[in-house]
């Protein structure tokens, strides 16, 4: 029996690049629910002092980053060390939303 495969053996950098503006989507959301709510507080001394002076500046620079990510990888020939760089950011970002879920978990625990 001949089955044809689905799901593609190598994800392309695009791929991965939509993964990665997934995660900067949700952890911008999870990062601003814990700093109203004040459970957490920005990591980064940067995006601290613009989620202080302005959340939809947050928002957008959280959002645009990967959207700008994705349209300069569509202009290069995808080479194997973009490929592991981004599996490396994903696999950061993902760390990173795994904190938050970790945190959480404690507020709805206690």
């Amino acid at each position: 029996m001949n089955q044809r495969i689905l799901v593609p053996t190598q994800v392309t950098p695009f791929t991965l690049a939509i993964f990665l503006l997934i995660l900067a989507i949700f952890d911008s959301i999870f990062t601003d629910f814990g700093i109203r709510n004040g459970h957490i507080s920005e990591a980064n001394p940067f995006m601290r002092f613009v989620y202080e002076n302005n959340i939809a500046i947050f928002y957008s620079i959280k959002i645009i980053l990967p959207l700008l990510f994705m349209y300069i990888i569509t202009k290069f020939q995808p080479r194997k060390y973009l490929q592991l760089l981004i599996a490396f950011t994903l696999l950061l970002y993902t760390l990173v939303l795994f904190q938050h879920f970790f945190w959480m978990s404690l507020l709805f625990i206690f």
